[in-house]
C-alpha cells in the first residue's frame, strides 16, 4: 500500500524573494501537474493542495502590481492564513505552524526545510550575497512613539541573512524577534519591555564572559541604566535604513542598493511604476549590465507615460509636453529626484558612480 506523508511536496511555499519573483514574471513556469492524494481521507494534504492552488494566480497576478515583490509577500501569508483558519474548522490535527500567530507563525512557515532552501538559493542569485551593513547599532535606541514606525516598518531591512555573534549578536536578534511580536499589535509597551529585558539580559551575558562592562552595564538597573543606553544610541530615530536617492543615472553602485531589500516610501506616481520595471528587468542581470539595462527602462518607462492617455496619469509637472533631452531632464529632476526610500544596502553618497 502506498505511504502517504504528512506534508505535500512544495508545501508550504517558499516566502517570496526579489530574485524568485522576478524570475516568476519574466518566465512564468508551467502549473505543475495535480498531486496524485489518495481517493478518500487524508484531508489535511487536500487543504495543502488547495493552499498551493491558491497561491499560484495570486503570484501571477502580482507580477501586474507596481510593487510585485511587496504584492507576493501579503498573498503568501494571507493565503497561510487562510489554510490556517481552514485547518482549524476540522477535529484532526492543524499544522504545527497554525498554532502560532502573527511573525511567529510567519517564521515557523519560512523555517520549513525546502522554503529556506529556496530562500537562501534566492538570495545568493539577487545580489552577489547581500550583506547587512556591517554590525546592527549598538546600543538600539529606546522605543518611543516617535520611532515605532521605523522600528515596525523598516524592521526587514534591518534582518540580515547572518547575524553577529556575542553578547550584542544575541540582542539584536531577540530585540528584532520581539520588536515583530509587538508590532503585529502596533503596541509600544510591549516595544519598551522588550527593550528593556534585552539590555538586562545583555549586561547579564557581558558580566559572565567579560571582566569590563559596557558602561551602562555598570549603572545598575532600571531607569539609570535604560537613560545610558538611550543616550548612547547612535540611531535612536531608528533611521539608518531611510534614504533620499536619485533615480536619474542610476549607477551600479545604487543599483546594488536597488536590487538588495527595498521599500519605498512613496506612491507619488510614476515612481513606483519606474522603478518597479527597473527593478523587475535588471536586477537579475550580471551586476555589469544592470546600470545600461537600467538606463535604457527608464527611457522605455517615460515613452509609455507619455504615450498614455492624458487621464491615466496627469503629469502635474508637464514633462510630456516637452521634447527630448528637456521631457527626460524634466523627469530627472521633477519626479526622479530625491526619492525616499528604505534600504538595507546604503546607497552611495551623492556624485559617487562607482
Amino acid at each position: 500500500p502506498a505511504v502517504w506523508a504528512s506534508t505535500l511536496d512544495g508545501f508550504p511555499p517558499a516566502w517570496p524573494m526579489a530574485a524568485t519573483v522576478t524570475r516568476h514574471c519574466r518566465q512564468p513556469p508551467p502549473p505543475p501537474p495535480a498531486p496524485q492524494l489518495p481517493p478518500n481521507a487524508f484531508a489535511h494534504l487536500r487543504r495543502q493542495a488547495a493552499a498551493l492552488d491558491a497561491f499560484r494566480p495570486r503570484l501571477d497576478a502580482c507580477c501586474h502590481h507596481h510593487t510585485p515583490l511587496s504584492c507576493a509577500r501579503h498573498a503568501w501569508k494571507d493565503v497561510l492564513d487562510g489554510f490556517c483558519t481552514d485547518e482549524f474548522g476540522v477535529k484532526t490535527r492543524q499544522f504545527h505552524c497554525c498554532h502560532q500567530h502573527g511573525a511567529a507563525r510567519r517564521r515557523c512557515f519560512n523555517q520549513d526545510p525546502d522554503g529556506v532552501a529556496a530562500a537562501a538559493a534566492a538570495t545568493a542569485a539577487i545580489v552577489a550575497a547581500w550583506e547587512p551593513i556591517g554590525e546592527p547599532p549598538f546600543p538600539p535606541g529606546e522605543p518611543t512613539a516617535a520611532n515605532m514606525d521605523n522600528i515596525c516598518g523598516l524592521r526587514e531591512l534591518r534582518l540580515g541573512p547572518s547575524s553577529p555573534s556575542g553578547p550584542r549578536g544575541r540582542l539584536n536578534v531577540r530585540l528584532e524577534r520581539d520588536y515583530g511580536r509587538c508590532c503585529n499589535n502596533g503596541s509600544l509597551a510591549c516595544a519598551h519591555s522588550a527593550w528593556q529585558k534585552g539590555l538586562e539580559r545583555f549586561c547579564r551575558e557581558e558580566a559572565a564572559v567579560k571582566t569590563r562592562q559596557h558602561r551602562c552595564c555598570q549603572r545598575g538597573g532600571g531607569r539609570a541604566r535604560g537613560r545610558c543606553f538611550a543616550a548612547a544610541a547612535p540611531h535612536p530615530a531608528y533611521d539608518r535604513e531611510l534614504h533620499n536617492v536619485s533615480l536619474a543615472r542610476p549607477s551600479p553602485a545604487l543599483l546594488r542598493t536597488l536590487c538588495g531589500p527595498t521599500r519605498l516610501l512613496t506612491d507619488r506616481r510614476p515612481v513606483p511604476e519606474l522603478l518597479g520595471a527597473m527593478t523587475a528587468a535588471c536586477c537579475p542581470l550580471p551586476p555589469e549590465e544592470r546600470s545600461a539595462c537600467a538606463q535604457e527602462q527608464l527611457s522605455q518607462g517615460v515613452a509609455t507615460l507619455c504615450a498614455s492617455p492624458q487621464a491615466a496619469w496627469l503629469d502635474p509637472q508637464g514633462c510630456c509636453s516637452r521634447g527630448e533631452p528637456e521631457r527626460h531632464h524634466c523627469f530627472d529632476t521633477a519626479y526622479l529626484g530625491q526619492v525616499p526610500l528604505g534600504a538595507a544596502v546604503a546607497p552611495p553618497p551623492p556624485g559617487h558612480d562607482e
